[in-house]
């Protein structure tokens, strides 16, 4: 009996050494981001990860665990003492009805992509504009006018500017219908509201518009939480910086099934350069009701801002001195209001049948403003009672005050059927756009004592033109998982139709143009996925893109005496190759692209116009490099992230297009050694660019690196983020332009020197 006592001892003594503590930590596969609220479940033990993805429960060795949340595929394993679990969003599930075909996802769309959430977001962000915190991704790169990311701020990806990258919020294209730009600084803050950004390198969706030659950036903003959340933030920095923002959360406060969102903010700062101070007003109103079929977003974005800038560089020699280097001469004011209203809707008709629609208005006015010495009266038909010929005119000259008008307004419905069982998903829609843009110059001000008459009838208007444009865009997007096949294929189809008028009033010496274009393109993708085991996909696309001339390359307008030249459409072939690897702890990415380039409009900086541009055609030009990424977590308190890019775009003789880094790296450190704390580290290095096609050594920008550190406390309700730029306090130059006058001149937009921004916030 005693014998048997012991053998039962010993069995049990050995059954209760095999019950171990077992700790880990949960991230987003694709994001890297800690999963709250995650459920962990081992035989009869149980619990859920925290805010910080963390978790702990004690089970036995070699038994199964398991782990599952909402919108994530669950994931069973083997028990370790020390685990790091990536989990996989769930995709192509029919009741994921708010999922759209113009997001990518990882193993199904064959294209190269980077996500930001919004914990990345909100570790990155202070008071700068979205390029610059975009420009921590692969392959992008970004410069603002003041320096120091506030006022103008300009993206590109793959050294394709802005005007060539498709830009949406909620669905909501932002780029000019005319120019083609985004004008970022028309909704400060908008940041903030962000839940999430995707950024696709390469020929965009078939939803994304012509403006998707070198990528896109989908913005969704957020309108339900989980709790109320009612925050007042204040944050300061560098050259009388400030930002102000206050917002407000509902949670349940109207039941579980209506969420209300508002944000209203404020961001100002003198800019690091002289005559760079900015102003920026934001007011962000979302409204959500969850139904039992469909899903109706209501979102009111408006963007107010006050820009002064001063559009000229400064001299390569000026580079390094502190106080030159920060020198501009006032230019002009820009002054603007843009109100962006939007109803999105998501909703099941019947069995693997869905409806998205996106309805939108868009209005605009605004005009920048400056001061002009011994102009002459042909060029502002000042000859009021047409008795001065032209050599007259051009002889007679006075100063004045001018300002350049637009008032626009857009509006378009995009409405998406998606079909979807096992194997297949089909989206089949349409987006139907109208704009309207009103143009007209006003000068006022006169020193020439014979149009003091016009100083008392106030603004004089020296030209007016309408632009309109109507556009329509077909498309389809097909992806094909064959069952218990390892590939995935991916057709795309698009069918754009657009119609231009321009009509300019005959004012004077202008010619009163009449102008019409039409533009039929049809641009096709196609590319696969191919899955090599549990951990590694490799994908390939094609795809071919065309895209419309933008209204300034095409005619002048607000010039009373230029001609019409019509720039011919731009058209781009892209092949592209990536691999994925998913490891226990994190992912890699590796892509490349080979992109065809025809008819090219590349800008020269026209400096008699205050920063405007003059465009020709570069004919043919070839872009291609490869991009990488890897994102990490060593274990709850330690994870990494590290990118980077090789550009090579070159002319047909061989010489580099102006302005593109050839060579982009970021590298971050995140350090949590509490819950309540983290510091961040963000290594930056850009290469060398030139400034002009000729490549001439003189004016080339070198390569440059920048340390931007920080961090972030959390105490009861209040949150605490310091941020340290430019930590080495480099002296660097972002852009630069060239001329010929008097001999080759060179001219550098500086970056700023080291600076602070600190943020409180309270969440009551």
């Amino acid at each position: 009996m005693k014998k048997l006592s012991l053998y039962s001892l010993i069995f049990y003594s050995i059954i209760i050494a095999q019950s171990i503590k077992v700790e880990g930590v949960i991230v987003d596969i694709e994001s890297q981001t800690p999963l709250y609220g995650v459920n962990i479940v081992s035989g009869d033990s149980g619990t859920t990860s925290d805010k910080l993805g963390q978790f702990q429960l004690f089970a036995d060795i070699g038994d199964e665990i398991f782990f599952s949340i909402i919108g994530y595929e669950e994931i069973r394993t083997i028990i370790r003492p020390k685990m790091i679990i990536s989990m996989r969003p769930i995709i192509l599930k029919g009741d994921e009805v708010n999922v759209s075909a113009n997001r990518a996802i990882l193993g199904i769309t064959p294209v190269s992509f980077s996500n930001l959430s919004d914990k990345e977001i909100d570790t990155r962000y202070s008071a700068e504009d979205v390029p610059m915190v975009l420009a921590t991704e692969p392959g992008v790169w970004a410069y603002s006018e003041s320096g120091n990311g506030t006022g103008y701020s300009y993206v590109s990806i793959r050294g394709f500017d802005q005007s060539r990258i498709a830009v949406l919020i909620d669905g909501v294209p932002l780029n000019d219908n005319e120019s083609h730009q985004v004008y970022w600084v028309d909704h400060g803050d908008i940041l903030s509201d962000a839940k999430n950004v995707q950024i696709q390198r390469g020929i965009g969706n078939s939803l994304y518009g012509s403006s998707a030659f070198g990528g896109s950036i989908n913005l969704n903003t957020q309108i339900s939480s989980e709790n109320r959340e009612i925050e007042i933030e204040m944050g300061s920095g560098e050259w009388n910086t400030r930002k102000y923002r206050a917002r407000y959360r509902s949670g349940n406060d109207f039941g579980d099934n209506l969420s209300i969102s508002f944000r209203t903010s404020q961001i100002k700062s003198d800019g690091y350069r002289d005559f760079h101070n900015s102003k920026q007003n934001g007011m962000f109103f979302g409204l959500e009701h969850r139904g039992t079929k469909f899903i109706n977003q209501f979102r009111a974005l408006i963007g107010y801002e006050n820009t002064q800038l001063a559009w000229d560089g400064i001299y390569l020699d000026d580079i390094n001195d502190r106080k030159k280097r920060r020198f501009g001469k006032k230019a002009y004011t820009d002054d603007f209001l843009q109100k962006i209203f939007s109803i999105n809707t998501f909703g099941k008709l019947r069995e693997n049948l869905f409806l998205r629609n996106v309805s939108y208005f868009v209005s605009g006015k605004g005009y920048y403003e400056t001061e002009k010495s011994n102009q002459d009266f042909y060029s502002y038909n000042l000859d009021l009672n047409n008795q001065y010929t032209d050599a007259q005119e051009q002889s007679m000259l006075t100063d004045l005050l001018r300002r350049k008008w637009i008032v626009n307004n857009y509006f378009g419905i995009v409405p998406t059927l998606t079909w979807n069982n096992d194997q297949l998903r089909a989206d089949l829609g349409t987006e139907i756009r109208f704009y309207s843009g009103d143009h007209f110059g006003e000068a006022t001000n006169f020193t020439n004592p014979s149009l003091s008459s016009l100083n008392e009838n106030g603004w004089y208007r020296y030209y007016q033109y309408l632009g309109q444009k109507n556009s329509v865009t077909s498309f389809a997007h097909l992806v094909w998982n064959p069952k218990d096949q390892p590939f995935t294929i991916m057709l795309d189809l698009q069918s754009q139709k657009h119609r231009w008028n321009l009509d300019q009033e005959k004012i004077g010496h202008a010619f009163g143009h009449n102008l019409n274009a039409d533009w039929n393109f049809f641009n096709p993708r196609m590319g696969i996925v191919w899955e090599v085991g549990d951990s590694m996909n490799v994908f390939i696309n094609w795809g071919k893109a065309q895209k419309e001339p933008a209204d300034n390359q095409i005619i002048k307008a607000d010039d009373v005496w230029s001609n019409p030249i019509m720039a011919s459409a731009e058209v781009i072939t892209d092949l592209e190759w990536g691999m994925d690897f998913i490891l226990g702890n994190g992912h890699l990415r590796f892509n490349g692209y080979n992109i065809q380039y025809l008819n090219e409009q590349l800008k020269n900086i026209d400096v008699d116009q205050e920063g405007e541009y003059e465009y020709y055609s570069a004919d043919s030009t070839n872009h291609f490099g490869f991009e990488w990424e890897g994102a990490f977590t060593l274990n709850s308190v330690w994870s990494f992230s590290l990118n980077g890019a090789q550009i090579m775009n070159y002319f047909s003789n061989g010489n580099s297009l102006p302005n593109i880094p050839q060579t982009l790296f970021n590298l971050f450190i995140n350090y949590r050694p509490l819950e309540s704390g983290l510091f961040f580290l963000h290594w930056r290095r850009v290469g060398h660019m030139y400034i002009d096609k000729e490549n001439i050594e003189a004016g080339m920008i070198d390569p440059y690196s920048i340390l931007n550190i920080g961090a972030k406390y959390q105490y009861k309700n209040i949150d605490i983020t310091l941020k340290l730029n430019n930590a080495l306090d480099k002296l660097y130059s972002t852009y630069g332009y060239s001329y010929e006058w008097n001999g080759y001149q060179a001219y550098y937009w500086p970056g700023a020197t080291r600076n602070a921004f600190v943020s409180f916030s309270y969440l009551f």
